[in-house]
């Protein structure tokens, strides 16, 4: 989640004096380059944040596991060369 500042051009005074307003986006890749941003209110801020923190462990135990069908899969592999595992 990124942390913005977004000004407007005229009109509002804490823009005026430099300050902007502070906004959260999230922003979401999709298959084939698609990038979309995603505006966060800020009351929902800390949820969103226990939601990608869930999305990460996901991601992670996901990757284990293949990493574990990988080695089972392949339990040659991690042997050393010459030195095959005979049947």
């Amino acid at each position: 989640m990124l942390k913005r500042t977004v000004r407007h051009k005229s009109g509002c005074p804490k823009c005026a004096r430099g300050e902007g307003h502070q906004v959260h986006v999230l922003t979401v890749s999709y298959a084939g380059g698609r990038v979309r941003q995603f505006s966060v209110r800020r009351e929902r801020v800390a949820e969103v944040r226990r939601w990608l923190d869930n999305y990460q462990k996901l991601k992670d135990a996901i990757e284990a596991i293949c990493e574990l069908n990988h080695h089972l899969l392949r339990p040659d592999a991690a042997l050393p060369r010459g030195r095959k595992k005979r049947d």
